[in-house]
């Protein structure tokens, strides 16, 4: 996990193994001024992360080449466990609105929007699929009062339904995926 955090002017960039509840395991936080010269770093084994003000346990705080050792540091940050897990989510799961919000949580940690964009314009675009569907199928069931045959009903709605089945898989998600790059050229 990298997080990259700006909190009153100073860059704070952390880097932790993993994420065990409300805890970071493993962490190494650099602190940097707004022209990156290092101001200090903090390396614990523990940090709740419960809400905006971390809680450090044991850390060992490193700070012009001194290092000293800690029982208990407070860190404000503007992440907490809920954001953080956030920002791993589902993204099918997720509405537009919890979409565009994790698409600038994205941004303000400079992580690639690729894939939030891309299930954006899915659930974007779902609607004009419905509709194309919705339009092909009056237009089938419209023709097929006019033919007698159960076969070619049958052979038909297997074709449409083969057909609609490989656009939606290949088509629309190389569509999306296209329109998510050509977003970032723009």
């Amino acid at each position: 996990l990298w997080i990259k955090d700006i909190v009153d002017g100073q860059t704070n960039i952390m880097n932790s193994s993993k994420i065990d509840n409300n805890f970071l395991t493993n962490t190494f936080i650099t602190t940097f001024d707004k022209e990156f010269n290092l101001i200090r770093s903090v390396k614990s084994n523990k940090i709740d992360i419960k809400d905006n003000e971390w809680l450090i346990y044991d850390a060992t705080i490193f700070k012009n080449n001194i290092s000293q050792k800690s029982e208990l540091v407070k860190f404000r940050s503007n992440f907490n466990q809920e954001r953080i897990e956030s920002l791993f989510s589902n993204l099918s799961s997720l509405s537009l609105l919890k979409l565009l919000d994790l698409r600038q949580n994205y941004k303000s940690l400079n992580y690639s929007t690729v894939d939030v964009d891309m299930q954006i314009y899915k659930v974007a675009t779902y609607p004009l699929l419905l509709v194309i569907m919705t339009i092909l199928s009056s237009i089938i069931m419209l023709y097929t009062k006019k033919s007698n045959s159960k076969v070619f009903k049958i052979i038909i709605g297997l074709f449409f339904s083969v057909v609609i089945y490989y656009i939606n898989n290949f088509f629309f998600d190389n569509f999306c995926l296209l329109l998510s790059l050509c977003s970032l050229s723009w």
